[in-house]
């Protein structure tokens, strides 16, 4: 267990304000907006949020004030990420969906027979399906479970590995952008194309306007799904939840090629983002053990 005042989440919201406030100025000088009714709702749910703690029963009590504040914040930053997502796709840099393709056949994997098969075995599609499907319940999910039970620690270091992740995803999309496999193997017959639709609206300027109730998932490389099935059972260790999470993961991570219309070449990116944050994290936290005399956020 963690004590929640040795948590310190002032750098995680200095990023997340700073993130914001690119966002703010790249569509000011780009001349974007933010459809005003989303970003009220977007902001209300924030305000109800944290409007328990005006409760001093909930206030005064910690883990109900560490998970509502966390929460809000992963709230803020996902937004936020989103946002900057939408205005690096913008930029309509060239796009490297070829040089992907040929990577994955450069390792023996051939995205179209993949496709087929699970076209063709509809029931343990249907698995993957629900599995890829379960990102935004499992990151709720996290978020309750470890901060009810007092892992603070534990959920400041998943909510850093996000951040982290996130955002060298967006900074590598950015460079490296790609429309994804569904549209480089024209197999939209197959798929709901519609939630990638604004891919094409953004990169030739038609798309002004970002409804924050009408976001899509438009980075290619890396797979920050695959990150995130990482990083999701690796916070959730050591918990009785362990072992389903590594299933429902594992079966996210076959199921990103096809449901999320990634190249091999993503998911391996995004699994070693995954690593590489993990151990990025590990090496703060003992540079920090070693020089700060302070107790460390550990569970």
């Amino acid at each position: 267990m963690q004590a929640l005042e040795k948590i310190n989440v002032a750098p995680l919201w200095m990023v997340t304000i700073l993130v914001c406030l690119i966002d703010a100025a790249w569509m000011h000088a780009g001349g974007w907006t933010i459809d005003h009714a989303s970003l009220r709702a977007h902001i209300w749910v924030i305000v109800l949020l944290l409007s328990i703690l005006a409760f001093p029963r909930f206030r005064h009590e910690p883990r109900v004030r560490g998970t509502v504040s966390l929460m809000a914040l992963l709230l803020v930053f996902s937004n936020a990420s989103a946002v900057l997502s939408y205005l690096v796709v913008s930029t309509n840099a060239p796009l490297i969906d070829g040089t992907l393709s040929a990577w994955d056949k450069a390792v023996g994997f051939d995205w179209r027979a993949y496709f087929l098969w699970m076209q063709s075995h509809p029931m343990p599609r249907r698995i993957f399906i629900d599995a890829y499907d379960s990102l935004l319940p499992q990151l709720m999910w996290v978020v309750i479970f470890l901060g009810f039970t007092a892992r603070f620690g534990t959920l400041l270091r998943f909510i850093e590995l996000l951040i982290l992740s996130s955002l060298v995803t967006v900074v590598i999309s950015g460079l490296f952008p790609a429309a994804g496999a569904w549209k480089f193997y024209a197999v939209g017959s197959h798929v709901n194309t519609q939630i990638v639709s604004h891919f094409e609206p953004l990169r030739d300027g038609t798309l002004r306007t970002i409804d924050l109730f009408n976001m899509q998932g438009l980075i290619s490389i890396p797979s920050l799904h695959t990150a995130l099935a990482i990083l999701l059972p690796y916070s959730m260790w050591r918990s009785a939840c362990a072992y389903p999470f590594i299933l429902l993961n594992a079966a996210m991570i076959i199921s990103t090629p096809v449901e999320g219309g990634h190249y091999l070449v993503d998911v391996l990116a995004g699994g070693t983002l995954a690593v590489v944050a993990i151990g990025f994290s590990m090496l703060r936290m003992r540079i920090t053990a070693r020089y700060c005399p302070v107790p460390q956020n550990v569970s």
